[in-house]
């Protein structure tokens, strides 16, 4: 079903169900966390949490996996 227009149509539909469901979402506060906890970050996309361990390298991802999956097909722009 990759790169047809009916599983494009499935993932862009399911974009807008994450990105809907992220708006409410409580954003965390990386600097209220304990030392040692994995930061949080918000995909620029539909805004869901990625998480990483503090001890990650940058640079970090702006996508989560289904957003980049999307982008890395030419169906997301930004």
């Amino acid at each position: 079903m990759v790169g047809t227009q009916e599983g494009k149509a499935k993932a862009l539909a399911s974009l807008e169900k994450r990105r809907a469901a992220n708006v409410k979402r409580h954003q965390v506060r990386n600097e209220d966390l304990p030392a040692d906890s994995p930061m949080y970050f918000a995909c620029l996309s539909c805004g869901a949490d990625i998480v990483l361990p503090e001890s990650y390298i940058p640079p970090r991802p702006k996508m989560c996996a289904e957003c980049q999956a999307l982008y890395d097909l030419g169906w997301l722009t930004t």
